[in-house]
């Protein structure tokens, strides 16, 4: 009797350590919850504006295609089926910054935020500092990228006009849109509805990264502005025409 009391004490006593480990994990984890990854609402609400209006834009590009492929299957003659080709030539070639376009749109100028206000001393407060804040090729190829994502038909920065194959680099000291050299202050302008642009440029936080860095991004919006064609010399390295039958 005595030897099966023992027994029962001591199964009791492993199930009341086993229950006393469950409830010191259990404390623990209140006290200490795991943190997770959360992202607020608005942060939510602006990344899925940003996939609707990219999902419209791609929507409009299908229609669009989906009607020229319409309008050369129908064309009832081959002088039609000429200028609809004239017409998409022409098309093209103003995607591609080869004529100059116009129309509304907006005007960017990146500077060094303390030019705005007063000279930045030096640590004898004698001498204002130079070149202590630099723009950089990073800074003008992210404003240009969000200017592109958000609908602006062309873009030039001091007049310069950027492609499809527009290379952005720092060369020593200087920025270089392709072989040409730019100097400060940086003028960007931008053919699109100014208010989306704008809106873009806010939602993407330009103007509190730029502040991080001692920079600003002063904005305009233009109801008529003139983007000069990219004159850039094209030098074509793998295309060649192609021969007719019968061509030697």
């Amino acid at each position: 009797m005595l030897q099966k009391s023992r027994k029962i004490t001591f199964i009791l006593a492993i199930i009341s350590a086993i229950i006393g480990v469950m409830l010191t994990v259990q404390l623990r984890s209140n006290l200490h919850p795991v943190h997770k990854e959360s992202r607020s609402i608005a942060e939510l609400r602006t990344t899925l504006q940003k996939e609707l209006e990219k999902h419209k834009n791609l929507l409009a590009d299908i229609s669009k295609y989906n009607q020229l492929y319409y309008q050369y299957e129908t064309s009832l003659s081959e002088d039609e089926s000429i200028s609809v080709m004239k017409e998409e030539l022409a098309r093209n070639r103003k995607m591609a910054g080869m004529v100059p376009v116009e129309g509304a749109g907006i005007v960017l100028e990146v500077v060094d935020a303390h030019l705005q206000d007063e000279p930045v001393l030096d640590e004898n407060m004698t001498a204002p500092v130079v070149g202590d804040y630099t723009i950089d090729d990073e800074d003008l190829r992210w404003l240009v990228n969000i200017l592109f994502a958000n609908g602006a038909q062309a873009v030039s920065i001091n007049d310069h006009r950027l492609i499809s194959t527009t290379a952005i680099r720092n060369v020593g000291d200087v920025i270089q849109i392709d072989t040409r050299p730019i100097q400060p202050p940086y003028e960007l302008k931008a053919l699109g509805d100014p208010d989306v642009l704008l809106s873009a440029l806010k939602l993407e936080g330009v103007e509190e990264n730029f502040q991080l860095a001692n920079k600003k991004v002063l904005a305009e919006k233009k109801d008529k502005l003139l983007i000069s064609a990219n004159n850039e010399k094209r030098v074509i390295q793998y295309m060649k025409p192609v021969k007719e039958k019968g061509d030697s």
